[in-house]
């Protein structure tokens, strides 16, 4: 399992790209990203979140609110890419 914790769309695309090719077959990458309502500056939404995620290759899975500050996704291969 890997864990990301990130507030910009910039940072979280560039750590997708190098991290989804690590994941191993049945592995998963959570992303975390502030709330709309924590009054961090971010540019992540749970839709930028997503659509990063899949433009990479995987698909989101699960949804936690980690915190109150805190949002996650867990991205996973497709089945038929494991």
């Amino acid at each position: 399992m890997i864990v990301v914790f990130t507030s910009r769309r910039a940072d979280l695309e560039r750590r997708v790209e190098a991290l989804v090719p690590k994941l191993a077959p049945a592995g998963g990458l959570w992303v975390a990203w502030p709330k709309k309502a924590a009054g961090l500056a971010t540019d992540l939404t749970d839709g930028v979140v997503r659509e990063v995620g899949l433009a990479a290759g995987v698909v989101d899975n699960k949804v936690c609110a980690i915190t109150d500050v805190w949002s996650g996704l867990r991205f996973v291969r497709r089945l038929r890419d494991r």
